[in-house]
């Protein structure tokens, strides 16, 4: 793994402010988690084309997200050991490409022919989605400008 630049007050600064995006990141995920989950009961939405997928992308993405926020947490209180910083990254980066594929989901329940009841529900899990991928995105980036190019790859090769 390639050794972690080193700039302690400039790096606290960064993942405070990552961390500040992981957490709104978060909070529109639980909303959309808990919209989807109601999506689950009802037949005009669960038996959208794309809704099954967008349903597991979303629940790997929890994970990561998860895992992304507890690190970057560590990170604050001080434990700067390159392995924390490489979860981390490992775990935005696959938190993003599950909102990727949740995305792509998404497309596909929107391309359906759907009631009208259905389009709304759609129109909720659409922006939900966007604000939980958006807020995730400015975290990825502030954090890959933060590590490095060499770390921030070398980081992407742990393994799952």
């Amino acid at each position: 793994m390639e050794p972690l630049p080193q700039h302690p007050h400039v790096e606290h600064v960064v993942f405070t402010r990552v961390l500040d995006h992981l957490t709104a990141s978060e909070y529109a995920l639980a909303v959309l988690c808990s919209v989807s989950r109601q999506m689950k009961l009802f037949a005009v939405t669960k038996d959208l084309p794309g809704f099954d997928e967008f349903y597991r992308e979303i629940y790997e993405s929890s994970y990561h997200r998860i895992t992304a926020k507890g690190s970057v947490r560590r990170i604050l209180a001080g434990d700067h050991h390159a392995t924390v910083v490489a979860i981390a990254v490992h775990s935005m980066h696959k938190a993003a490409e599950h909102d990727r594929l949740a995305g792509e989901a998404v497309q596909r329940m929107a391309a359906a022919e759907a009631k009208e009841d259905a389009r709304r529900w759609i129109t909720s899990v659409r922006a939900w989605h966007e604000r939980t991928a958006t807020e995730l995105q400015v975290a990825v980036t502030r954090t890959r400008e933060s590590v490095g190019e060499a770390f921030w790859t070398s980081a992407l090769q742990l393994d799952d």
